[in-house]
């Protein structure tokens, strides 16, 4: 009877040992998501005062996160004018190793408010705001 009841014990031990083990890697989770971008912020550049015709002195930048709050490299960012006039210095940028995205600005020859988005597909666009002034003020 010995001899019966150690092969059940055994078969029994590994079964809960395998039971175990499969709940233990189960519980492990899924490190493996894809890393989407999730947020975009304005970084700086915004609320600047330019002269009519003349470059800003500073880039508009924004930086992208994913969804866990890390920054994120090789996001594209588009850019456009939506009000007023002006020259961006390119239609996109893709974020660098900081998450960080840029474009340069250079006003027209109109005065007042012009607004610039960033835009990351799927997400909200970042307005930057910049005020353009007569060069005779």
């Amino acid at each position: 009877m010995l001899d019966i009841a150690i092969p059940r014990a055994n078969a029994a031990w590994r079964r809960s040992i395998f039971i175990m083990a499969m709940t233990a890697l189960g519980a492990c989770g899924d490190t493996t998501a894809a890393r989407v971008a999730s947020t975009v912020n304005a970084a700086s550049g915004n609320n600047q005062t330019v002269t009519a015709n003349a470059a800003a002195t500073a880039p508009l930048v924004v930086t992208v996160y994913d969804q866990n709050g890390s920054v994120m490299s090789g996001v594209t960012v588009s850019w456009s004018i939506v009000a007023g006039t002006g020259a961006l210095s390119g239609a996109t940028s893709t974020t660098d190793a900081n998450g960080q995205a840029s474009v340069e600005f250079t006003a027209g020859g109109d005065v007042g408010d012009i607004t610039v988005d960033a835009v990351v597909t799927g997400l909200d666009a970042v307005p930057f705001t910049i005020t353009v002034t007569d060069a005779s003020s």
